[in-house]
């Protein structure tokens, strides 16, 4: 860990990013594994490195089982928003998953979060787990906005190819898009597939990196993407702390801008005019409105919105996202 943190340390200190940092992001992976101190030592590096002016956005993801009052209050004094990987508020479900967190440990870490009013804070839930039934994520869902949560993720459980248990939790397709709609009508908007939150409350980082925004990743899998390239860190920590180099990701120019174009469209605003102006490097709002009308050609009319201002999809086309991008990729 402290060989993690050296290095972190040592890059962070050879960037020099072009503008302030909008937003800051720590997390996929559990930053809040490392002890109070190596935390304090994570915080105290952003904060002189990067200096963050006083409106970034600053996300930290924590599981429930790793918090304790010290940890908390200390994500308090450096993060503005709080995401917590619960998955599902039954202990069942949570087995299935492989999650060991008991039911104690999950109230407590609610209890704790609660009492430090993050200005925002997202729960992430998972649904179309075996043994689901629509009635048990629904009352998921309303727990989750019983808490004040002004964010929430909602992702159909998708085993990874080589994952531990990827062979045994097979999802139902007609489940989890009946478990889809049911996430709809939460409390809380949809603005993105998986995504819903209040007014204010949607994730700035999420929402720049849709859009094509440059990103700067740091530590192993981190992703990086500086507007014509994307990079990926060694996922191997040896392989990361000995400085192998990333793998980059460069294709045409007209497929990355596809790529981006496709991907925000996952979004309910979708893209307008004056969005797709401030992509990196981007063509003409002519040639997406013609790429938006060749997809719908060959797809399903109803699964589109477009207008000389606006593209989006509808319920039906987010629904069917994957179909839409694999049309304009």
């Amino acid at each position: 860990m402290d060989a993690y943190l050296a290095r972190i340390e040592r890059e962070l200190e050879h960037f020099e990013p072009e503008e302030p940092c909008e937003t800051i992001y720590l997390g996929g992976g559990t930053p809040t594994l490392f002890d109070e101190r190596r935390l304090e030592r994570l915080f105290a590096m952003i904060t002189r490195i990067l200096a963050p002016p006083p409106d970034a956005e600053i996300s930290i993801e924590a599981n429930p089982e790793t918090l304790t009052t010290a940890k908390v209050a200390l994500l308090r004094s450096f993060a503005n928003r709080l995401s917590l990987g619960v998955q599902s508020f039954d202990p069942q479900l949570r087995g299935t998953l492989g999650r060991d967190c008991s039911q104690a440990a999950l109230e407590r870490a609610l209890d704790l979060v609660a009492t430090a009013k993050f200005p925002h804070w997202n729960c992430d839930l998972i649904y179309a787990i075996p043994g689901q039934s629509c009635a048990a994520f629904r009352r998921d869902l309303d727990a989750a906005v019983a808490l004040g949560v002004d964010h929430l993720s909602c992702y159909s459980l998708t085993p990874e190819e080589g994952a531990r248990l990827a062979d045994s939790l097979i999802p139902d397709e007609e489940e989890s898009e009946r478990m889809w709609k049911i996430a709809s009508d939460c409390g809380l908007p949809r603005y993105e597939i998986s995504n819903y939150a209040k007014r204010g409350g949607e994730c700035r980082h999420n929402r720049n990196v849709w859009r094509g925004g440059k990103l700067r990743g740091f530590g192993p899998s981190a992703a990086g993407f500086d507007g014509v390239r994307r990079s990926i860190e060694p996922a191997s920590l040896a392989a990361w702390l000995r400085g192998d180099p990333p793998e980059i990701d460069e294709i045409p120019p007209e497929e990355r801008l596809n790529e981006i174009f496709a991907v925000n469209l996952r979004t309910v605003r979708g893209w307008t005019r004056e969005l797709w102006a401030g992509v990196p490097n981007a063509d003409s709002w002519e040639n997406r409105i013609a790429v938006a009308r060749r997809a719908m050609a060959e797809t399903f009319p109803e699964w589109f919105d477009i207008s000389p201002e606006r593209i989006t999809l509808t319920n039906s086309g987010l629904l069917f996202w994957n179909s839409v991008a694999e049309m304009i990729l």
